[in-house]
């Protein structure tokens, strides 16, 4: 796993593709894909590869950054070899350097997620957030954020971040697994952004 939970710092990264037009950067599991919600798992310490995977398809998420979610959203086309290599929790921003994640599983079954990452000239991130859903038919995250040496000023200091996903449906006829669609239109590929080697920090 590279890094982060997949809406916080996915959603984070979108906030900043769509405002600033930068490249950009996003669920690990145990779920059967379209299985529906999985028996009731123990509480306590999770392994990334223990953490939940998004069902294959059309995902919308709506992020509100020191506010509700709100707006069109983006689209993400899940599948098998996407969820392999993302996790809805993990960040994807390239040159990324990370500090392993640490994964609580709760004993109402919502997720606690806590990570830092070096960004570069997107700035260092301290992040902690609360993951509850059934990552079948929907998840929401709420993250907390301390951002810091950003090149983009607004995103500095501490921020809170809701995301909710949801599934819509089966990917649209050429879509593949890891494509974000914008409000506009524009797709961007983040399993594009992995062709670099991953750095050892994140792995």
């Amino acid at each position: 796993m590279r890094s982060f939970f997949a809406a916080s710092l996915t959603g984070l990264a979108l906030v900043w593709l769509a405002a600033c037009n930068q490249p950009a950067p996003s669920a690990n599991g145990t779920a059967a894909p379209g299985a529906g919600p999985a028996a009731p798992a123990a509480a306590g310490p999770l392994t990334p590869d223990q953490f939940p995977h998004r069902r294959p398809g059309l995902w919308t998420q709506v992020t509100g950054m020191d506010g509700p979610p709100s707006g069109p959203g983006t689209q993400m086309c899940v599948d098998a070899t996407s969820e392999a290599r993302l996790s809805a929790f993990a960040q994807h921003v390239p040159g990324a350097t990370c500090t392993p994640p640490q994964l609580v599983r709760n004993l109402d079954g919502s997720m606690n997620v806590a990570e830092s990452c070096d960004m570069g000239a997107n700035g260092k991130i301290v992040t902690s957030g609360v993951i509850r859903g059934d990552f079948n038919t929907s998840y929401t995250e709420v993250v907390d954020s301390q951002i810091s040496g950003s090149s983009v000023a607004q995103m500095n200091g501490d921020h809170k971040m809701t995301v909710t996903g949801t599934w819509t449906g089966p990917c649209a006829p050429g879509q593949r697994g890891g494509d974000i669609i914008l409000p506009g239109g524009q797709t961007h590929n983040i399993l594009d952004d992995q062709s670099a080697p991953a750095n050892a920090a994140g792995n």
